[in-house]
């Protein structure tokens, strides 16, 4: 297993504290620091909104990742005052209703699957698609100034490519609300409601939030977070013979020899309860500190 790539480097070569630059597009960057990727978009002065290229660009981009073994988490941020306000509606007139209704389900899509752990760092409001980016990330940490609006049905329109994660993500009823009235949910009550993770008072104390989120995200095993997200999934779907089913054969696989259990468990009986799981990766399998 190559770990060869654009976004995979060896351990020495990642532990610097500080973000290392990896790739720099028109609209977006993405940094790394040891197994976390982080996409900032950078267009501040269209509110950090997706032009059709960002946001196939974005989902490729998503889907290397997951396929990466050293990557273990992806943030994705904004720079400038706003997270991200949606699709520009006054760009790429020549893109086709359905192209771009399919790019967005996609990207969606890619993220809310994505097996690595992600997380949405809300650096300012978020409007449409951007409610939508935001919503479909498992961890979300955002500014106590931030504030999120579907505010489509006052131009004639209905978030449709995000309606199924607002949701599950926020309650019927609570969804329904914000899409009828189109007003804006302040951070403070999306916390409230368990929806938002962690507010920050300043950029900051975001960035200290995020720091200390990431700290309890690197002693989570890689292949455990991944099938903690699938089994959430599962479980949300309904298919509730299916999940029964899943259940058995994920307990039965992670507990197999030479597994991240294994190892984990082996490490506990050793004292050591706190493994920093992406140093021990090499060859692709979990190794003894």
């Amino acid at each position: 297993m190559s770990y060869l790539n654009l976004f995979s480097t060896r351990d020495d070569e990642l532990a610097p504290k500080s973000w290392a630059t990896v790739q720099n597009h028109e609209g977006y960057k993405v940094s790394r620091k040891r197994g976390t990727v982080r996409l900032c978009l950078d267009r501040p002065h269209r509110g950090n909104s997706l032009t059709f290229t960002m946001i196939k660009e974005i989902t490729s981009l998503f889907k290397q990742l997951s396929m990466d073994d050293s990557v273990h988490r992806i943030i994705v941020t904004g720079r400038g005052s706003y997270f991200c306000t949606g699709m520009h509606l006054k760009e790429d007139l020549f893109i086709s209703v359905a192209e771009r209704c399919n790019a967005l389900q996609e990207l969606f899509s890619t993220i809310d699957t994505c097996p690595k752990t992600t997380m949405a760092v809300i650096n300012g409001p978020a409007f449409g698609g951007g409610v939508g980016l935001a919503t479909v990330c498992d961890v979300r940490i955002a500014l106590s100034t931030a504030f999120f609006c579907l505010s489509e049905v006052k131009l004639g329109l209905c978030p449709a490519t995000i309606s199924k994660f607002l949701v599950r993500e926020w309650g019927i009823s609570f969804a329904r609300m914000a899409m009828l009235t189109g007003r804006r949910v302040k951070s403070q009550l999306l916390y409230d409601a368990g929806i938002i993770h962690a507010l920050a008072v300043d950029i900051d104390a975001l960035e200290k939030v995020v720091e200390e989120f990431l700290d309890d995200l690197r002693l989570a095993a890689r292949q455990a977070a991944s099938l903690c997200k699938m089994m959430v999934r599962e479980a949300v779907s309904g298919h509730n013979a299916d999940i029964d089913k899943m259940a058995g054969e994920v307990f039965e696989t992670m507990l197999a020899h030479g597994s991240e259990a294994s190892h984990g468990i082996a490490q506990f009986k050793r004292g050591v309860k706190d493994i920093v799981w992406e140093d021990l990766v090499k060859d692709g399998r979990p190794t003894s500190p």
